[in-house]
């Protein structure tokens, strides 16, 4: 902010945004960018948004953003993710605009609030890039958690955890490689997304087994087999819980009955306000769940239901050993007092 002045700033005569489609721009970053998630997308949709609007005070900004990111959650059946990356974005912008211009007026004058403006649309990048970088200092935060002779059970395709294991199948000067071995839970559902996740570890010359989900039971009964649980996160709750890839909660409970570290590792822009009291109070209706008495053929009934594409389940705090994440080791406790912190 400080290196920007006046006449840094192009000229812009933008029109509003009627030709402008938030959700398609969203789906579009998502689409040309598979290393971007669901939260940076949304802060970098609305950061296009901000690049077409023509509003020139702080109130027309909030208001074109408040408008879309509700356009944007009403887009998808599962807000969730991307709710976690709008109001992050928006909290963002709040302390952005509180600060003083560089002429050392308020930013609500004209001239400041443009300068935060045109530097929200030149840094709008930067959010993805800082979301990449925080993974590796994830894996460098988790790598010492996988020792030399563990066991990681895992499933699903987190790039965190991607990232994570990959790093600790490295040499890193002054500590030795560590030789571990992984159990991947497989998706029938997304099987190519489970292949892929298992050529890149043995690509690194991780020995990894495989096993269909009915199996994942049978595989952490083992007292000596499973040294730890880990997976990553669509969103962390406000409660340091977390809603992720339908099959989290019951590596949970496996990992709480057999006394195995269950442990999280995701980023911060995934932390948000959303507060679960269950499984059926994620804000949104998944669906899954479809009793009735026809033999007809689920597609042939007009009262059937559709499940949603990618379900997810919420595992609470108390199942949950410590997140990786990019400001080290945390408690579920420290990660709620962290949320607070950022978001109020």
């Amino acid at each position: 902010m400080a290196g920007i002045t006046q006449s840094e700033l192009p000229i812009r005569n933008n029109p509003d945004l009627e030709s402008f489609d938030i959700v398609t721009a969203y789906h579009k970053l998502l689409a040309e960018d598979p290393d971007l998630t669901m939260p940076v997308a949304a802060i970098e949709a609305l950061i296009e948004a901000l690049s077409q609007s023509s509003a020139k005070t702080v109130f027309e900004t909030m208001d074109l953003i408040k408008t879309q990111s509700a356009k944007l959650r009403g887009a998808v059946r599962n807000p969730v993710a991307l709710t976690h990356g709008t109001d992050l974005f928006q909290q963002y912008l709040v302390l952005s605009l509180k600060q003083p211009g560089p002429d050392g007026k308020e930013t609500s004058s004209h001239e400041n609030f443009e300068v935060v403006r045109q530097h929200l649309m030149r840094n709008g990048r930067l959010f993805a890039q800082r979301a990449k970088q925080a993974r590796e200092h994830i894996a460098a935060v988790g790598r010492p958690y996988v020792a030399d002779g563990a066991t990681v059970l895992t499933h699903g395709g987190s790039r965190v955890v991607g990232t994570l294991l990959g790093r600790a199948a490295e040499s890193v000067p002054g500590d030795p490689l560590h030789r571990f071995r992984v159990i991947h839970v497989m998706s029938e559902a997304r099987r190519a997304e489970s292949n892929r996740v298992v050529a890149a570890l043995r690509a690194k010359g991780v020995p990894v087994a495989t096993v269909p989900e009915s199996a994942a039971a049978y595989a952490i009964s083992k007292t000596h087999l499973v040294t730890m649980v880990l997976v990553g996160a669509e969103a962390v709750t406000a409660n340091g819980g977390i809603i992720s890839r339908m099959g989290t909660y019951q590596l949970a409970q496996l990992a709480k009955a057999h006394r195995k570290d269950f442990y999280v590792a995701t980023e911060q822009h995934k932390f948000g306000t959303t507060f679960p009291l269950n499984q059926f109070d994620l804000g949104f209706d998944q669906e899954l769940l479809d009793f009735h008495a026809s033999k007809a053929e689920d597609g042939e009934r007009e009262d059937a239901k559709h499940p949603i594409e990618d379900p997810v389940d919420y595992t609470p705090p108390e199942l949950i050993t410590s997140f990786f994440s990019e400001n080290g080791v945390l408690t579920p406790t420290a990660v709620a007092k962290q949320i607070i912190d950022l978001m109020y």
